[in-house]
């Protein structure tokens, strides 16, 4: 259901009597504005949306507890139930500061949902050389939860593996000419290079010899 149904769910609300009353939508990317129909009619406005997948009913039920939750409320009162809430089920709070909650939820997106186109782009590469499916998920799979184990053990920028890890350019280069056949997919792995410049730096790396090459494969060096 697309987010701008909050609204109108709202504005069908209002006929009611909201004084006394609180009412907190759970849209990732709308703050409490979206709720401006109730405030109008005497509601305490705010939003909590939990920063997990719900791929599922089930995995829903077994994540939520311990996860993070964004809250977002101009009322104190209003504020201290939903922090109450979230740690009611062993979360963590998020605080969104006001304007800011389309941007929190384009990390998130960026996170969790790209993260799964990813996997698939990775994916088709390895079915296009002629690996089968399961051995090709079973891969992935290991790779993607053991970067996740990664994340949770030793954080950024010490989480982050590879040939930029090493400013390894041969393999770097290898990789490029490899995937001139999927020009779109060329242009992002540059991009995503590009991106990890300041984790790279974190970790005391100089990124010059990276850019370098990646400035050649732009301009038609590779050929």
């Amino acid at each position: 259901m697309p987010d701008d149904v909050v609204e109108r769910v709202a504005v069908d609300l209002a006929a009611a009597d909201w004084q006394g009353k609180a009412a907190v939508h759970t849209c990732g990317s709308k703050d409490s504005a979206a709720l401006t129909a109730l405030a109008q009619r005497g509601a305490l406005t705010g939003t909590l949306h939990p920063a997990y997948p719900f791929a599922s009913v089930e995995t829903a039920i077994n994540g939520l507890p311990g996860a993070a939750f964004a809250i977002e409320a101009d009322e104190p009162r209003l504020l201290a139930w939903l922090v109450e809430l979230v740690r009611a089920l062993d979360g963590h709070v998020l605080n969104i500061p006001p304007g800011q909650k389309a941007l929190y939820h384009a990390a998130l997106v960026i996170a969790s949902n790209y993260a799964v186109t990813l996997y698939a782009v990775a994916e088709a590469l390895l079915l296009d050389i002629g690996a089968e499916r399961m051995a090709a998920d079973a891969a992935l799979n290991a790779l993607v939860a053991g970067t996740v184990d990664n994340l949770r053990a030793q954080g950024l920028p010490a989480a982050l593996t590879g040939p930029l890890t090493r400013a390894d350019v041969t393999t770097i280069g290898a990789h490029l000419r490899a995937l001139t056949p999927y020009p779109p997919v060329a242009e992002v792995y540059q991009a995503l290079a590009r991106l990890t410049y300041p984790v790279l730096r974190a970790r005391g790396l100089n990124v010059e010899a990276i850019e370098a090459l990646l400035r050649g494969y732009h301009a038609g060096e590779h050929s």
